[in-house]
């Protein structure tokens, strides 16, 4: 497709791709300089560095979505802002099945409370269990569609 016949739709998600990278690296480099300013150097590369490698990701997943459309999955797609019907069905029942973990998990950790377990501890492993959750949720839909 060349540049001069892509459609106002084309131009728009370009254009909002764009700006989500943009803002995406705007609050990366502010929350490194905030956590860096705060004394904890390590954790704010830690931040940088997963930011960054995360924006990298959705740039190579976006040059391959435009650039080899048959051979480019379901999460590059996705990842892309150029997904069909079928990668939009996948994205919304893998978010379905992480928002019903999602409220399962805060009446686990809130009645883990009452049995004496940290609340920080609660805090800091549900990002990784969701995550864990999305991962494993996508790929058995994907499979399944």
């Amino acid at each position: 497709m060349s540049t001069t016949d892509r459609s106002a739709p084309a131009r728009k998600t370009t254009a909002a791709w764009f700006v989500g990278v943009a803002v995406g690296l705007v609050i990366c480099l502010g929350l490194a300089l905030a956590v860096g300013l705060a004394g904890n150097r390590d954790a704010a590369a830690g931040i940088l560095t997963g930011g960054v490698a995360v924006l990298v990701l959705a740039g190579w997943a976006r040059w391959r979505s435009v650039r080899a459309v048959d051979r480019a999955g379901t999460a590059a797609r996705i990842a892309a802002g150029r997904p069909d019907e079928r990668d939009l069905r996948v994205h919304q029942a893998t978010l379905a099945v992480v928002g019903v973990i999602a409220i399962l998990l805060s009446g686990l950790a809130s009645a883990a409370t009452f049995l004496s377990v940290d609340a920080t501890v609660l805090v800091r492993v549900m990002p990784f269990v969701l995550v864990a959750t999305m991962l494993i949720a996508f790929v058995l839909v994907d499979r399944r569609f």
